[in-house]
């Protein structure tokens, strides 16, 4: 599957965003760059450990993928 990339807008208290507006600058990369590494980062820490919300993504993946089979095994030519 290929990568695709998605704008997000995300509302965040002030202290926030000064704060990470800080550490791009310290890093100098541009706010969204560090944002977006930040989010990645928490996401694959979360599947790492196991949470429901990835389980239920993959069964309903599977569930996906099995019923798109089960039509094509149906049709024929």
């Amino acid at each position: 599957m290929l990568d695709m990339t998605k704008k997000v807008q995300v509302t965040l208290p002030d202290r926030i965003a000064l704060e990470l507006e800080a550490w791009a600058e310290y890093d100098g990369r541009p706010l969204a760059n560090l944002c977006a590494y930040l989010l990645e980062k928490a996401v694959s820490e979360s599947k790492e450990k196991g949470s429901d919300w990835f389980k239920d993504l993959k069964a309903a993946e599977q569930r996906i993928k099995e019923k798109g089979q089960g039509k094509a095994e149906g049709q024929s030519l």
